[in-house]
């Protein structure tokens, strides 16, 4: 649905800047290429028992149901700023709401915990340059070192930590004891793991530029061709299509005169409410690609686009996912998961965005 609507939105948008060399100049291959990376690192690692053996682990440390959420939240924080929001979810909603339905926890626990999984990955993805594709694109577009990165976004993580562990002590404390899972977890092949790990590492140091992008695309593209052929199938090639339309959408809007006065006043006074904004209505990825061009500043497009992952559920792919895969529960409460979802959702962002005003 999203690349439909991305595509239908650079078409449209085409009307008014018709198809030339720009549109070619727009897209950022080093952002594609680096994403088409993430991807096969995260594919791969799901493929060798890295994120069952997490699970594993998980399991045998929790007694309850408090315990075991507590450690699924810090699990998902930590696990989506070097494997993306969107993938921490996809590995742990579904196991986290398999495990609770086993235990007999109640639906407004289960609720709780997936709501409080979805902004723990929101927010700790913001953390990393990896951790999310507006990061990735922004580290790209304004050539970001790590020393700038960090000293912009890690006040605001450290709060989001403290953040979400309150929410979780005040909604999830209440647990229930829990027999031991006794399924089998299958072994991690240690080597398959250690390798996509590495290119996990090179692919941090290419977003800073110690490593060529070009270099890690073309040497993880030639080892999952000799070594790991079946990775490249299941690599989300709609997502890359998508991020291409967005860049020739917003290379479009940017060519609107009546479009680029209306976003240069606010993005010079106000750029991380206006970035939190307008990713409240079109996703915090595509605001990133559009509103870039519109400051010499990268981090008031960083921090209001990561805070404005918080909101509506379409503020953040990532949100959508979460929603889907609850959607699917025959026994689930959809109107109860949606105003749980806005209640923490938006008091999150009017604090994150208040400390926005107070740090300056």
């Amino acid at each position: 649905m999203v690349f439909v609507i991305a595509v239908l939105a650079a078409l449209v948008s085409a009307f008014f800047n018709p198809p030339s060399s720009s549109w070619i100049e727009a897209i950022d291959f080093r952002t594609l290429s680096l994403l088409f990376s993430l991807m096969g690192v995260s594919e791969g690692l799901k493929a060798s028992g890295f994120f069952d053996s997490v699970a594993g682990a998980l399991m045998r440390r929790s007694e309850d149901t408090a315990r075991l959420s507590f450690l699924l939240v810090a699990i998902v924080f930590l696990s989506s700023m070097l494997f993306t929001n969107d993938v921490s979810l996809l590995m742990f909603v579904p196991f986290s709401m398999m495990l609770m339905d086993r235990a007999g926890a109640d639906e407004r626990y289960i609720i709780a915990l997936v709501v409080l999984e979805t902004i723990s990955a929101n927010l700790g993805s913001m953390t990393t340059p990896v951790g999310n594709p507006q990061n990735l694109y922004i580290c790209s577009f304004f050539s970001v070192g790590a020393g700038p990165f960090f000293a912009a976004i890690l006040p605001y993580s450290i709060l989001s930590a403290i953040l979400v562990a309150l929410f979780s002590w005040l909604l999830l404390s209440k647990g229930r004891a829990m027999e031991k899972e006794e399924r089998e977890i299958r072994r991690m092949d240690r080597t398959r793991s250690a390798i996509y790990l590495a290119f996990l590492l090179i692919a941090m140091l290419s977003v800073f530029d110690i490593i060529s992008w070009k270099v890690l695309f073309f040497l993880e593209l030639i080892t999952l061709i000799v070594i790991d052929r079946a990775i490249l199938r299941r690599i989300d090639y709609i997502l890359l299509l998508t991020f291409v339309a967005f860049f020739i959408f917003s290379e479009n809007m940017r060519n609107i005169e009546g479009v680029r006065k209306l976003i240069e006043s606010p993005m010079a006074t106000h750029p991380i409410s206006t970035s939190a904004l307008v990713s409240q209505v079109i996703s915090n990825v595509p605001a990133a690609i559009l509103l870039s061009s519109f400051t010499d500043s990268f981090r008031g497009v960083l921090i209001g686009t990561d805070i404005g992952g918080l909101g509506t559920p379409i503020a953040s792919l990532a949100s959508l996912i979460s929603l889907k895969l609850y959607f699917r529960r025959r026994q689930g409460s959809k109107g109860r998961y949606i105003m749980l979802f806005l209640i923490l959702n938006v008091a999150l962002l009017a604090i994150l965005a208040l400390f926005s005003l107070i740090i300056g």
